[in-house]
Protein backbone atom coordinates (compact mmCIF):
# COMPACT_ATOMS: atom_id res chain seq x y z
CA UNK A 1 0.00 0.00 0.00
CA UNK A 2 1.32 3.31 -0.81
CA UNK A 3 2.48 5.74 2.33
CA UNK A 4 -0.39 9.11 2.57
CA UNK A 5 2.25 11.06 4.50
CA UNK A 6 6.20 12.36 4.40
CA UNK A 7 7.31 12.76 7.52
CA UNK A 8 10.63 15.44 8.23
CA UNK A 9 12.45 15.97 11.39
CA UNK A 10 12.27 19.31 12.84
CA UNK A 11 15.76 20.57 12.33
CA UNK A 12 16.02 21.49 16.18
CA UNK A 13 14.29 18.56 17.53
CA UNK A 14 11.47 20.05 18.59
CA UNK A 15 8.61 17.81 16.37
CA UNK A 16 8.29 15.98 13.08
CA UNK A 17 6.10 17.72 10.66
CA UNK A 18 3.57 15.74 7.88
CA UNK A 19 3.36 16.39 4.37
CA UNK A 20 0.16 14.51 2.63
CA UNK A 21 -0.11 13.42 -0.42
CA UNK A 22 -3.16 15.92 -1.05
CA UNK A 23 -0.94 18.68 -0.50
CA UNK A 24 1.89 17.86 -3.10
CA UNK A 25 -1.83 16.92 -5.29
CA UNK A 26 -2.81 20.46 -5.01
CA UNK A 27 1.06 21.68 -5.68
CA UNK A 28 1.56 19.79 -8.94
CA UNK A 29 -2.56 20.87 -9.88
CA UNK A 30 -1.63 24.45 -9.69
CA UNK A 31 1.72 24.45 -11.55
CA UNK A 32 0.19 22.65 -14.14
CA UNK A 33 -2.64 24.55 -14.40
CA UNK A 34 -0.77 27.63 -14.53
CA UNK A 35 1.78 26.19 -17.43
CA UNK A 36 -1.21 25.24 -19.35
CA UNK A 37 -2.48 28.61 -19.56
CA UNK A 38 0.39 30.71 -20.09
CA UNK A 39 1.14 27.86 -22.65
CA UNK A 40 -1.71 28.51 -24.82
CA UNK A 41 -1.62 31.40 -25.67
CA UNK A 42 -1.34 31.11 -29.88
CA UNK A 43 -4.37 32.31 -31.14
CA UNK A 44 -6.84 29.39 -30.08
CA UNK A 45 -4.90 25.98 -30.71
CA UNK A 46 -3.79 24.27 -28.00
CA UNK A 47 0.07 23.89 -27.60
CA UNK A 48 -0.31 21.99 -24.68
CA UNK A 49 -3.34 19.94 -22.84
CA UNK A 50 -3.24 17.67 -19.46
CA UNK A 51 -5.20 13.90 -20.23
CA UNK A 52 -5.76 13.68 -16.90
CA UNK A 53 -5.09 14.96 -13.40
CA UNK A 54 -1.44 14.43 -12.58
CA UNK A 55 -1.04 11.16 -10.61
CA UNK A 56 1.17 11.73 -7.27
CA UNK A 57 2.02 8.70 -5.22
CA UNK A 58 4.09 7.92 -2.33
CA UNK A 59 6.89 4.80 -1.95
CA UNK A 60 9.78 4.96 0.50
CA UNK A 61 9.93 8.26 1.35
CA UNK A 62 10.01 9.61 -2.19
CA UNK A 63 6.92 11.55 -3.76
CA UNK A 64 6.50 9.99 -7.52
CA UNK A 65 4.57 12.66 -9.66
CA UNK A 66 3.71 11.64 -13.35
CA UNK A 67 1.98 13.97 -15.41
CA UNK A 68 0.63 12.70 -19.04
CA UNK A 69 0.13 15.82 -21.67
CA UNK A 70 -0.91 16.09 -25.32
CA UNK A 71 1.06 18.12 -27.30
CA UNK A 72 0.79 20.11 -30.71
CA UNK A 73 2.65 18.54 -33.63
CA UNK A 74 4.61 22.22 -34.52
CA UNK A 75 6.08 22.35 -30.85
CA UNK A 76 9.19 21.49 -29.28
CA UNK A 77 8.39 18.31 -27.25
CA UNK A 78 11.31 18.48 -25.23
CA UNK A 79 11.46 21.89 -24.41
CA UNK A 80 8.05 21.88 -23.19
CA UNK A 81 8.37 18.78 -20.93
CA UNK A 82 11.40 19.93 -19.70
CA UNK A 83 9.48 23.59 -18.47
CA UNK A 84 6.86 21.16 -16.97
CA UNK A 85 9.18 19.51 -15.09
CA UNK A 86 11.39 22.22 -13.90
CA UNK A 87 7.81 24.20 -12.87
CA UNK A 88 6.64 21.34 -10.90
CA UNK A 89 9.92 20.50 -9.70
CA UNK A 90 10.61 24.45 -8.19
CA UNK A 91 7.43 24.54 -6.88
CA UNK A 92 8.09 21.25 -4.65
CA UNK A 93 11.32 22.38 -3.65
CA UNK A 94 10.39 25.23 -2.73
CA UNK A 95 7.17 24.54 -0.97
CA UNK A 96 8.34 21.63 0.98
CA UNK A 97 12.34 21.97 0.80
CA UNK A 98 13.49 18.76 1.86
CA UNK A 99 11.26 16.22 0.31
CA UNK A 100 12.78 13.79 -2.10
CA UNK A 101 10.48 13.71 -5.35
CA UNK A 102 10.59 12.27 -9.18
CA UNK A 103 8.50 13.80 -11.92
CA UNK A 104 7.85 11.83 -15.11
CA UNK A 105 6.19 13.60 -18.50
CA UNK A 106 4.45 10.91 -20.77
CA UNK A 107 3.51 12.47 -23.77
CA UNK A 108 0.59 10.52 -24.90
CA UNK A 109 -0.41 12.12 -28.16
CA UNK A 110 0.87 14.58 -30.68
CA UNK A 111 -1.77 16.50 -32.72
Amino acid sequence: MAQQYIFIDNYNKLGTMAFSRTVFEQIVHTVTDNVMNHSNTKGDKKRISLNSPAKVSIRNNQVNVRVEVTISHNENVAAICRTLQEEIAAALTAQTEMVPFRIDIKVTNVK
